[in-house]
């Protein structure tokens, strides 16, 4: 085990504890272990943590928030690494329409989205379209 996955641990556990389950900062840390399981090759647990942190961020919020886009986005990705390209390019989609209705078509986060799906697109074998 990581540093970085104890310390995600650790703090998960505190903010369940003070905070309850269907706080953001749970969401948080379910995000940063998302992301540490994924790199680490640990791709079930990656998406498994994703799922979560995106359930409690849509809890939390009502209507669009960029928590709930990045959430989205960081399924997709885990999704891809899984090699599920259809599913990846649903969870990127979503965000992609979110961060466009919350920060406009010239943003950064749309533009990151743009490439991930081109990627995606690349791995479906639709190189034209990417």
């Amino acid at each position: 085990m990581s540093d970085a996955e104890k310390w995600y641990l650790e703090a998960l556990r505190i903010f369940r504890l003070v905070l309850g389950e269907g706080h953001e900062r749970v969401a948080d840390a379910c995000f940063a272990l998302g992301g540490v399981y994924s790199r680490q090759g640990r791709l079930e647990e990656g998406v498994r943590m994703h799922k979560l942190a995106l359930r409690v961020f849509r809890r939390a919020s009502e209507g669009d928030s960029a928590k709930v886009a990045n959430a989205l986005s960081g399924l997709g990705t885990a999704l891809y690494q899984q090699g599920l390209q259809d599913r990846a390019m649903r969870k990127m989609e979503e965000a992609y329409e979110m961060f466009r209705r919350l920060h406009g078509d010239d943003h950064e986060h749309v533009a990151r989205l743009l490439n991930s799906m081109s990627l995606v697109l690349q791995a479906q074998g639709r190189v034209a379209e990417s």
